[in-house]
């Protein structure tokens, strides 16, 4: 036994060796995080957000609560209240992103187009009740409205655009 051990030291401090003197050559992978960022994907789907107009400075949430009933870990609370003028308002708009699944059933639903899913990912925090983000916090998740993307939309809506 003794003797199998003396080979083997020497024999698997070679094949470490190698093997970092072959990694050492290529090329590297490794991401320097907080100065550099990931690419992320297109179809990347963070939190749900709720983009802001520029020129308003409002969402165009209509208050319909489809997005609550899709979900389906409950996720998206929302209180409204009726106007005068019998138009449903959005009071407070709430996500848990603690217990949001992030499946975008929510994007789908949503007739006005209000809800995307953001490209956020650095969402820690430490207690629960962070994860619970406001109409502040989703607005600046969801950033800006971009009119390309309402164009796009439309196109994609008529078949494509042709």
């Amino acid at each position: 036994m003794l003797i199998k051990e003396i080979i083997y030291t020497p024999v698997s401090l070679v094949k470490g060796l190698w093997v970092t003197l072959v990694n050492f050559w290529r090329r590297k992978v490794t991401l320097q995080y907080p100065d550099a960022r990931w690419a992320l994907p297109e179809n990347y789907r963070g939190v749900p957000a709720l983009p802001t107009d520029p020129k308003t400075g409002r969402d165009k949430c209509i208050a319909c609560g489809a997005c609550t009933r899709i979900c389906p870990q409950e996720a998206i609370k929302i209180v409204t209240d009726t106007g005068e003028d019998k138009k449903r308002r959005l009071i407070e708009f709430t996500v848990d992103a603690g217990v949001c699944i992030w499946c975008g059933l929510c994007t789908e639903v949503c007739p006005a187009h209000a809800i995307i899913m953001s490209k956020a990912y650095e969402l820690a925090t430490f207690n629960r009740e962070g994860m619970k983000y406001g109409l502040e916090r989703l607005h600046e998740l969801g950033g800006h409205i971009s009119e390309d993307s309402d164009e796009e939309k439309a196109k994609s809506a008529c078949g494509g655009g042709r």
